[in-house]
């Protein structure tokens, strides 16, 4: 059912990371927003997720950081990452990490929720 997914939204600029939580909701899907990667980490949340969505700059550790400590806690879960940087390294550096879908801000909404949709199947 899709009120027991859980989908952690990482994301430093607060505008964006509550937009993201409520189109999530508006989707009937549970979404929490967390302010950094670390807050998400302390949360103990990781084991619930059924998809996370995480910025990759941010202040502290980065979106390709996080997935890399959540491999190492053994966790599989996908993980979403989208940037407003427009290098192309950043792409491939995401996607070798092991993220699923990688978007550009601003975000397209048809292709996040697909992205979306495609993480909750994997």
């Amino acid at each position: 059912m899709a009120a027991e997914v859980l989908i952690s939204i990482i994301d430093d600029d607060l505008s964006l990371q509550v937009a993201l939580v409520r189109l999530i909701r508006s989707l009937g899907y549970n979404a929490r927003g967390f302010a950094s990667a670390e807050e998400f980490l302390e949360s103990g949340v990781i084991a619930d997720c059924s998809c996370v969505i995480t910025d990759i700059q941010m202040p502290g550790m980065s979106g390709i950081d996080l997935k890399r400590v959540m491999e190492e806690r053994g966790s599989n879960v996908p993980v979403i990452m989208i940037t407003a940087r427009t290098e192309s390294s950043i792409e491939v550096d995401a996607l070798a990490s092991g993220a699923l879908c990688f978007l550009r801000k601003p975000i397209d909404t048809k292709v996040f929720i697909d992205c979306v949709t495609r993480a909750l199947k994997a």
